[in-house]
């Protein structure tokens, strides 16, 4: 029986959670741990590796993958600024299945409709998996970057290397070196954060003018590059039709 899709938006948990019938992604490389659950039967997840299939897919961080399920499938992503144990505790790996019935049960009960407080029940299932939450940079200079931009995603690479006295080349080798992906991809990672909560059908434009897109097509190619779906895709499951 197909039901309406699921959509949880819970930034301030670091945690996404989209419920669907079926999947069929582009491919893509979220910025974050990903794991797929199968809620009836097994996800199959395409990468550079070969194929992994599991009723648990874990996806590790900036990994580039599709992702396809006949069947229910629960997304749960951890974003990476919130969760970066979870990150450095799985870098350097490709997607690998995992068998863990319990977890499965608890997150398969709290994605059924009408489930109250569905972020924080699956991220306490999930934390019976991995470590979660935050981590050290091992740079305090990195931690004043990510302070700046934090306040200020404009400002320019040249005023950010200023502040920190660093050439701009230099500011964006350790920026990739200590996070794990590049000041630019971050940034638009960060828009697109912003940008999901305002997706609506049929105003993608202005959603994507206020998140700071330059219009809906960079939205788009920016979305399906994270996300491995189009923005109108998630919009709908943000706002099912009745």
């Amino acid at each position: 029986m197909n039901l309406p899709p699921l959509f949880v938006l819970a930034p301030e948990t670091g945690l996404f959670v989209l419920r669907s019938n079926d999947a069929h992604s582009a491919p893509h490389q979220q910025w974050g741990t990903a794991i797929l659950f199968g809620l009836e039967g097994p996800v199959t997840v395409l990468h550079a590796g070969g194929s992994t299939q599991g009723r648990i897919v874990v996806v590790p961080g900036d990994v580039p993958h599709v992702t396809r399920s006949p069947g229910p499938l629960a997304s749960v992503v951890l974003d990476a600024d919130v969760h970066r144990a979870t990150l450095q505790a799985l870098a350097g790996r490709q997607p690998f299945a995992m068998e863990s019935p319990s977890v499965l049960a608890r997150v398969t009960t709290w994605v059924e409709p009408g489930q109250a407080g569905v972020a924080h029940g699956v991220l306490c299932a999930v934390q019976a998996l991995f470590p979660t939450g935050a981590a050290p940079l091992g740079d305090g200079r990195i931690a004043r970057l990510l302070d700046m931009l934090g306040q200020d995603e404009s400002l320019p690479l040249p005023v950010l290397a200023a502040r920190l006295k660093l050439s701009a080349g230099h500011v964006s080798t350790l920026f990739h070196s200590k996070v794990g992906i590049a000041l630019r991809r971050w940034l638009l990672w960060r828009r697109l954060l912003r940008a999901v909560p305002l997706l609506r059908a049929g105003s993608l434009a202005q959603s994507a003018a206020m998140s700071g897109f330059a219009d809906q097509a960079h939205l788009t190619r920016t979305c399906v590059r994270f996300a491995g779906y189009t923005p109108r895709h998630l919009a709908e499951a943000l706002c099912p039709a009745v």
